[in-house]
């Protein structure tokens, strides 16, 4: 368990806290080796932008991560918030695809990610807030989904315009 391997404490926030900074910490290495072994390898692991259709299977979030990451220059995440428990209105929505079961835990994290973009005058920064649903597997630690919501049709329209 990752808790063992790095000596980090085992509570149940604490826990989910240091799997949601690994993602974020393995988003802004920008190796899609290293964002892909974070998703369980099952058929129906899933990442998804906004309401686009999900990337399904581990093979195609790496390519998608190699893609994306070979585009911009840099990501830098701040994460600012996690709930794990359902607030006030149902912040932690549990009634999205794939069906969650006594075998994961779904929380909601929100960050600030910032990508450095590579244009003619240099590199631009463009931060966008951001808000993720995270399904992880218990016994693995791994990610089952990864549900991103930012805008980032801006990342691909900063791209663009810097070629």
């Amino acid at each position: 368990m990752i808790f063992d391997q790095f000596n980090i404490p085992s509570g149940p926030v604490l826990g989910v806290h240091f799997i949601v900074q690994s993602y974020y910490d393995a988003v802004d290495s920008m190796d899609a080796d290293r964002i892909a072994n974070l998703y369980l390898p099952a058929p129906s692991t899933t990442l998804q932008f906004n309401a686009d259709p999900p990337i399904v299977t581990v093979e195609a979030i790496k390519a998608f991560s190699a893609q994306f990451t070979q585009a911009v220059a840099g990501i830098n995440h701040s994460m600012i918030e996690i709930w794990t428990n359902p607030l006030k209105g149902g912040v932690v929505p549990v009634d999205l695809p794939p069906r969650r079961s006594s075998s994961t835990v779904t929380v909601v994290s929100t960050a600030l990610p910032t990508f450095s973009i590579r244009g003619a005058s240099g590199v631009t920064s463009l931060a966008l807030p951001a808000t993720s649903i995270f399904t992880i597997d218990k016994q693995t630690e791994k990610f089952v989904s990864v549900h991103n919501m930012f805008d980032i049709a801006k990342v691909y329209a900063a791209l663009q315009s810097s070629t």
